[in-house]
């Protein structure tokens, strides 16, 4: 979805719309080796304030999405309730300074062409923000056992007690003591 500058009046333009997996597709690489996919649709609620020097969004972005536990790899719904607080500045407004150190509230600015809004963009920055960099389906999450690989929150790991866990523990095998030479 697109939304002209010039359509939002002074009062401030209010959307409401669903978000499918076919939507979310559109923003994951078909190659990507972290699978999102939605449970259900995903609610988007947005403000849109028109000012002289920027463009405000706020709102809400609410679904559930189903993800993959990167220590066992098992896939559970992550709930997904993020809100929205965005400043769209045009780049001529900025500094053109070569490197600044930026304040948190500098953080919630982003740059657009001064006349459309991508507000799919926007959404699709927000959910995958949402995300943790560690997503984990618990806390206490044991993950895969390195030897036997198994998922170590539903069954007993079958390795032999005492044996080396060690990735390196098969080059053993390959080297030959020096009096064998």
């Amino acid at each position: 979805m697109r939304v002209r500058i010039d359509e939002i009046p002074d009062s401030g333009r209010s959307l409401g719309f669903h978000w499918d997996q076919q939507m979310l597709g559109r923003f994951v690489p078909p190659e990507d080796p972290f699978k999102v996919e939605l449970l259900r649709p995903v609610n988007v609620l947005l403000q849109l304030d028109k000012h002289p020097d920027h463009v405000r969004i706020t709102g809400s972005i609410k679904g559930v999405l189903q993800v993959s536990c990167h220590r066992c790899l098992k896939p559970f719904a992550f709930p997904l309730d993020e809100q929205v607080d965005i400043y769209l500045v045009t780049e001529a407004q900025t500094d053109r300074d070569d490197e600044k150190e930026l304040d948190p509230d500098e953080l919630l600015y982003e740059f657009f062409d001064g006349e459309v809004i991508e507000v799919d963009r926007l959404v699709a920055e927000q959910i995958f923000l949402a995300l943790p960099v560690k997503v984990l389906c618990s806390e206490d999450c044991r993950g895969i056992c390195p030897g036997c690989g198994v998922n170590l929150n539903e069954e007993q790991c079958r390795c032999e007690p005492g044996s080396s866990r060690s990735p390196f523990a098969g080059l053993r095998l390959v080297k030959k003591p020096q009096s064998e030479q």
